[in-house]
């Protein structure tokens, strides 16, 4: 009798996994754009920050072209994860979007993919006056770097502003109304 029990016991538990939706979900590899990376030292505040995140795993990060691909378990990054109805991509890159915002009070963030080629977009570069602090970078770049069709912008120390924009969605002149909305930049942008 006792087999029998071990072996009814055994088949319930196999039946109740099967019947669950909390069996390992197989992981999801997604590559976006990451906003935020506006010097090369912010990929390292990037690596830090990924290992508070529950079911992400940054398997690489190119500062040239901003572009990080990254390792999902759905079961672990999604509320209300269902195995019988997965999430797409772009749900799962919607919360990591999010997740990445919440933990980096929003210095973080993702884009899709770039839409064009890199030889055709255009380089955009100015200077606005006296950016010494890696405060002041970030503003000045976060004002340009969501912007539609700015597909890649930094900000060096020495405060210049390069933008590689896709000219059929933006200018140089969108560039510059953004930057005189952000505060402190009173004198004129070169």
């Amino acid at each position: 009798m006792r087999p029998f029990v071990s072996f009814l016991f055994a088949w319930v538990l196999v039946a109740l996994w099967l019947l669950s939706d909390l069996h390992a979900a197989p992981s999801v590899e997604i590559s976006r754009r990451v906003v935020g990376l506006f010097e090369p030292s912010r990929v390292d505040d990037l690596k830090q920050l990924v290992p508070t995140l529950p079911g992400v795993d940054l398997l690489r990060v190119d500062y040239d072209s901003t572009v990080a691909v990254w390792r999902l378990d759905p079961a672990l990054v999604m509320t209300n994860y269902n195995a019988k109805k997965p999430p797409t991509e772009e749900q799962l890159a919607q919360r990591l979007d999010s997740l990445l915002g919440a933990a980096s009070a929003r210095s973080f963030a993702l884009k899709p993919l770039s839409g064009i080629p890199a030889e055709k977009a255009t380089l955009v570069q100015l200077r606005p006056p006296i950016l010494d602090c890696r405060g002041c970078r970030f503003a000045v770049y976060n004002s340009i770097a969501k912007l539609e069709g700015v597909e890649i912008a930094t900000v060096g120390k020495d405060g210049l502003i390069s933008a590689r924009i896709d000219p059929a969605k933006t200018d140089q002149q969108t560039l510059l109304a953004a930057l005189k909305k952000v505060r402190g930049l009173e004198h004129p942008i070169k």
